[in-house]
């Protein structure tokens, strides 16, 4: 069992959530980690920010390689918090208005982007990686912020011709904010479609695969697999509903401020 569980999350629910990981990506480290083992030969876990630094670590490092939704749901829960107080650290500082759950949005979205330029070389290999990428991202929204406080003067305002096309600065602002919270919204649905598409049957994904993503008919895709038509609009429809509920299921967890391991 690990000794330690980082985030508050619960010894045996990590251990199992662990182990689950390890099954759908093979990846051994994981379950070395879940055992209180060192993730690899020669590695020491002496102290608690060990186990910690090499658990996240050998998260991001097999998100790296499988691209599993259900291993970055893992690693997302295990720093949000460190990463916020980092954030929150840094903006008490300067008192800015910048709002720390876009900062930490966009962290995220960044480590989701560029998972191959992460190397995990050593323990605290994914804190150190994770901390600059929040210390960049935050310098970019800081950046934003000096360049929109930079007004006109009055007399400034006053000889600019006044174009009537223009679209006003709140409404400008407000377009971004929207376009913001778009792009988190669809990333956070393909993530959640992916980890509900991935507990389906080998069939099922074979099935949705040929019809909804290669765009198939759905008389290829039944002689393909060899299944009757009407049988593959069965497990078509199957497949949709189970993962449309995950979904759901999974959102509602998430709105009451838990995990997202299956219910």
């Amino acid at each position: 069992m690990l000794h330690a569980a980082p985030n508050q999350i619960d010894r045996s629910v990590l251990h199992d959530r662990l182990l689950d990981l390890w099954e759908r990506t093979g990846d051994l480290s994981l379950h070395r980690l879940a055992d209180g083992e060192p993730p690899v030969d020669g590695a020491t876990m002496a102290t608690e920010q060990d186990r910690s630094d090499w658990l996240t670590t050998c998260l991001m490092n097999s998100y790296k390689n499988t691209g599993d939704a259900t291993v970055f749901a893992l690693l997302f829960e295990l720093s949000r918090g460190s990463f916020l107080q980092a954030i929150h650290s840094r903006l008490r500082r300067g008192h800015s208005h910048v709002d720390v759950q876009d900062v930490l949005q966009e962290v995220f979205l960044n480590i989701y982007r560029y998972p191959h330029k992460f190397h995990a070389d050593r323990a605290d290999a994914f804190r150190n990686w994770g901390h600059r990428i929040v210390r960049n991202t935050l310098l970019k929204f800081l950046k934003g912020e000096t360049r929109c406080a930079h007004f006109l003067t009055i007399d400034e305002e006053l000889q600019q011709p006044v174009d009537t096309h223009a679209r006003s600065p709140e409404r400008v602002a407000a377009e971004a904010e929207s376009a913001s919270l778009v792009n988190t919204a669809y990333l956070l649905y393909l993530n959640l479609y992916l980890l509900h598409f991935q507990r389906l049957s080998p069939k099922e994904q074979h099935a949705l695969t040929l019809v909804e993503i290669e765009g198939g008919s759905y008389r290829d895709a039944a002689a393909r697999l060899g299944i009757r038509l009407e049988n593959l609009k069965m497990v078509i429809f199957r497949g949709r509903r189970k993962i449309f509920r995950g979904m759901e299921t999974s959102l509602g967890r998430m709105g009451a401020g838990q995990g997202l391991e299956a219910s």
